[in-house]
């Protein structure tokens, strides 16, 4: 398979069950067929001879063959069927077949009908189609058919006919992505003087280049005199020997097939799920799962133990529906049928599968405990007996100042020293001055650290909810991106 048509047969892979136009159908049948011809012959070239009824067809015929067909017998039927003259039939008979040229209609230059002439031709498979212009619409089908198989065209026509519209319309003008295996023959030229050869050779060859055939070349000839003969067998020498016309002839249809798909997407375009698309959906959905308000009283109940896990409530669907449906547009860009409704249903479906997918996400994300760490427990202790330390030194302390002030006797409480300052003294500045220190530590902790575990919610939670919106709604979108692009890109490929 060349590049160009494994281009093309990537892009209709890609473009399956997205791009409708009728040149799929077309482009398919292209493939089909140049598969069919590729694993038949390659060393035959089909060469065809087409024109209008009296242009010279079969005179042509006879003169590159160097048969006498009408001599032998060989006539042709009054059925729509070509007539094949074939140099080294060896090989040939299945590609025969495929062109449907019945074997009555079969001549082998290495019969008996052989002058000996053209042996430079081996590999040569000469039709005489049947004319184009006929009554018989088989005739006409006939000629259709050939046009799309052949692997080099002879369009042959007379100083009489060469303006025909029927020809120039139907046939010549389809052919412009063809020209480079088309060759235009102006014969019976003896029928006129050398000056009005000539103005007749330069009208046609404005017309042909009108078609869009300017590649295509054009060599006056006469059957009958022989004039311009050898320039012709030596084109089709040089064809012959370069076993090329058949690749030729495939790609040639697998461009054309393939410009013709492109003209059909003209100037319409995917657009992009960039990343402020995905961070704006993710904004989106987070609004409508009320994160700032979930890590705000995430935050609030950290370090404190008896505190209410939070749990998240509902998203609100509608938001989260809205949102995501408003990425599909985006994607689709300017792409209208099948394409942009490939992208709006994807959306489509992401919008239904979201809210219960971010909802079942958001339960099961681990918000962490409202502990503290060892740490912090333990200052917590040693808060607590610092103040209670202080408060009983303090009323230890107030105890013995009333008792020996107002003289109560109770019992004489004790009196210790540490360091020649009373005990109850010491543990009511030391105790106090230690727990309240650490309160102030703790409050001022606590405040930071709820501001920090708030930020980390809200930083898990939107990972949370990113990674619904990737998995759901982003990564299938920018999927169906890559398919496009890739249909695309091979499309432009083939058609360049």
């Amino acid at each position: 398979m060349t590049t160009r048509l494994a281009a093309l047969a990537k892009a209709l892979e890609a473009g399956s069950g997205r791009f409708f136009d009728p040149s799929v159908t077309e482009a398919r049948t292209v493939l089909q067929r140049a598969g069919d011809r590729m694993e038949l012959s390659l060393d035959h070239t089909v060469v065809a001879l087409a024109g209008s009824t009296g242009g010279g067809k079969s005179s042509l015929f006879n003169v590159i063959s160097g048969i006498d067909v009408a001599r032998v017998g060989v006539r042709r039927p009054t059925t729509s069927q070509p007539l094949a003259c074939v140099w080294r039939a060896e090989g040939a008979e299945a590609l025969l077949d495929w062109l449907e040229v019945p074997e009555r209609n079969r001549v082998a230059k290495e019969s008996a009908l052989d002058s000996g002439a053209n042996d430079e031709l081996d590999g040569l498979i000469l039709l005489d189609l049947p004319d184009h212009d006929s009554t018989e619409a088989e005739h006409r089908q006939t000629v259709d058919r050939m046009v799309e198989l052949v692997d080099l065209f002879v369009w042959v026509m007379d100083p009489q006919k060469y303006a025909d519209a029927a020809i120039h319309d139907r046939y010549l003008r389809s052919l412009e992505p063809h020209s480079d295996v088309t060759l235009i023959v102006l014969n019976q030229i003896d029928r006129l003087d050398p000056d009005d050869a000539q103005a007749c050779a330069e009208d046609l060859r404005q017309l042909l280049d009108d078609d869009g055939l300017s590649a295509a070349p054009l060599l006056p000839v006469s059957a009958a005199t022989g004039e311009g003969i050898d320039a012709l067998l030596r084109i089709l020498r040089d064809v012959v020997a370069k076993r090329r016309a058949a690749g030729e002839r495939i790609e040639a249809d697998t461009r054309r097939v393939a410009g013709r798909m492109v003209s059909a997407l003209a100037s319409r375009d995917a657009g992009v799920v960039d990343e402020a698309t995905r961070i704006e959906l993710i904004d989106a959905m987070a609004q409508a799962a009320g994160v700032e308000e979930l890590s705000a009283t995430v935050g609030r109940a950290y370090l404190r133990p008896r505190a209410e896990p939070p749990r998240p409530a509902p998203v609100e669907r509608a938001t989260v529906e809205s949102a995501v449906r408003d990425v599909g547009p985006l994607a689709a860009g300017s792409l209208s049928g099948g394409w942009g409704g490939s992208f709006r249903a994807i959306a489509d479906e992401a919008a239904a599968r979201a809210p219960d997918a971010l909802d079942d996400a958001l339960r099961a994300v681990d918000l962490g405990s409202n502990r503290g760490g060892f740490w912090w427990r333990l200052s917590g202790v040693v808060q607590w007996f610092g103040l209670v330390a202080g408060l009983l030194g303090g009323l230890w302390a107030l105890a013995r100042r009333i008792e020996e002030r107002f003289e109560i006797g109770w019992g004489q409480l004790p009196q210790l020293d540490v360091a020649g300052f009373p005990l109850s003294i010491v543990l009511f500045v030391c105790g106090g001055a230690v727990g309240l220190v650490l309160v102030g530590v703790r409050l001022a902790h606590a405040r930071r650290a709820r501001a920090a575990r708030a930020v980390q919610a809200e930083e898990r939670l939107r990972e949370v909810i990113a990674d619904v919106a990737d998995e759901v709604v982003v990564d299938p979108l920018r999927a169906e991106l890559d398919q496009y692009h890739t249909f695309r890109e091979a499309l432009e490929e083939a058609a360049a």
